[in-house]
């Protein structure tokens, strides 16, 4: 359009030209009326020269109209361009013959190919061979809405399972196809993690059902003959009945940890009472076993911004732990101590201790290291779960060192001042309904 523009005037300047050349040279012959006709002149030239300075000025804004369109889709292109860059998915757009249009990092990354390798304008089946995707595709092509197939990707020994869907583009009838591809390992995982607990719940609950089941049995045959023997039995059955009640009351409060801080009322308090609290708890657990459970001289004036019970909860759990998996004549220390915006609470003990490659595990759900169940008796492996929950939804960290045979220490950092994990909250929390359950 302005091209056009420029041209039509540089003819139209031609011709104004000529034209004052033809009244030049009509002035001589003119006589009389010269100045009639000089008047005339100037005020033509007078009209031309606005005309003319109209139209540039015109030019001139068009030319910063186009300028700014340019410039703001320039914008957004980078914009866009930025954003599929720092997309979790890959986005792979096609055409009709095939030939790549648009692909983004995360999509070479998760089709298995080389970051620095340049892919557009390039058939689609000439580098990635994927029957299940090709096949896709041409199912979309031929008539489909759209197309999902998940797919095993190897990549330098590792397979990445992937799934793609296929889905056609409204852009003008060109027949251009969008292929978005997620990565499909996280939800793998916890599918995993998913089956792994409905195992590991079913056999924790079937073992104490199978002994009561087993003990009621013998009950009923030895009450007339060996009502001793019934008496034992009956308080078989109770200890089992306790075991199941933990491990629901267990299961209950992992809940309410993975609720997150839902469930917490926050407000400062004094770590050093309510470690102090647990502590009491376990003197006469940790005497039976003649294991010496001190409190270092805890600073009082340590305060963290938690919930009260939830807290109590962690120490309970954690305390417990240090007296269960330490050996008779061993030593628990439980300290409480105070670092700018971080209260600590730490619990050290001359345990079993655990191995390096475990440790990465013990906070799962059921987890128990092998070695550890027969010092632990009837533990049901969620504490250290809850644990981890807990303090995580307190915005707290928790740490870990052991080693086999010497003892474990863990490490509690907790928030000293409220912070953006853990607000003050109305009504009452409902980790309260299960306090001092240790699992």
């Amino acid at each position: 359009m302005p091209s056009a523009f420029l041209a039509g005037l540089v003819v139209w300047l031609v011709a104004s030209v000529l034209l004052l050349k033809s009244y030049w040279l009509l002035l001589p012959a003119i006589g009389g009326g010269s100045l009639v006709y000089a008047a005339l002149l100037a005020k033509f030239l007078r009209i031309r020269s606005d005309e003319v300075e109209s139209q540039v000025d015109k030019l001139a804004r068009e030319n910063d109209s186009w300028k700014e369109r340019f410039e703001s889709l320039h914008a957004q292109s980078r914009q866009n361009a930025m954003v599929l860059a720092q997309m979790s998915d890959g986005v792979v757009v096609i055409d009709k013959d095939w030939t790549i249009l648009l692909m983004n990092p995360m999509a070479k990354q998760l089709l298995g190919l080389r970051a620095e390798d340049h892919h557009l304008g390039r058939d689609l089946r000439a580098i990635v061979r994927l029957p299940e995707m090709v096949s896709a595709v041409e199912q979309v092509f031929a008539g489909e809405l759209s197309k999902r197939v998940n797919i095993d990707v190897s990549q330098l020994g590792r397979v990445r399972p992937v799934s793609i869907s296929v889905g056609a583009i409204e852009s003008g009838g060109e027949g251009n196809l969008l292929l978005a591809i997620h990565d499909e390992s996280e939800a793998r995982r916890l599918e995993s993690v998913r089956r792994e607990f409905i195992a590991n719940v079913s056999h924790e609950l079937k073992t104490p059902l199978a002994a009561i089941k087993g003990y009621a049995e013998t009950v009923e045959l030895a009450l007339e003959d060996d009502p001793d023997a019934a008496v034992h039995f009956m308080s078989q059955i109770r200890e089992q009945c306790l075991r199941l009640e933990r491990l629901v009351a267990g299961m209950m409060q992992l809940a309410r940890a993975q609720s997150g801080q839902q469930n917490l009322r926050c407000a400062s308090i004094s770590l050093a009472e309510v470690v102090t609290e647990a502590v009491k708890t376990y003197r006469p657990v940790a005497a039976a076993k003649n294991i010496d459970l001190q409190a270092a001289k805890m600073d009082p004036t340590v305060r963290a911004f938690v919930d009260r019970e939830a807290t109590l909860t962690i120490a309970n759990n954690l305390i417990g732990n240090a007296v269960r998996y330490t050996h008779d004549g061993g030593r628990v220390v439980v300290d409480v101590r105070g670092e700018g915006p971080v209260s600590w609470f730490v619990v050290d003990d001359t345990g079993v201790g655990i191995e390096p490659e475990e440790l990465n595990r013990i906070f799962e759900r059921f987890y128990r290291v092998e070695k550890t169940r027969e010092v632990a008796g009837g533990g049901t492996g969620l504490g250290l779960s809850i644990v981890k929950n807990l303090i995580a939804a307190l915005g707290g960290d928790i740490r870990v060192e052991s080693r086999p045979g010497v003892g474990s220490r863990f490490a509690v950092a907790l928030p000293a001042e409220q912070g953006y994990r853990c607000e003050t909250q109305r009504g009452e929390s409902s980790t309260r309904n299960a306090r001092g359950v240790v699992v």
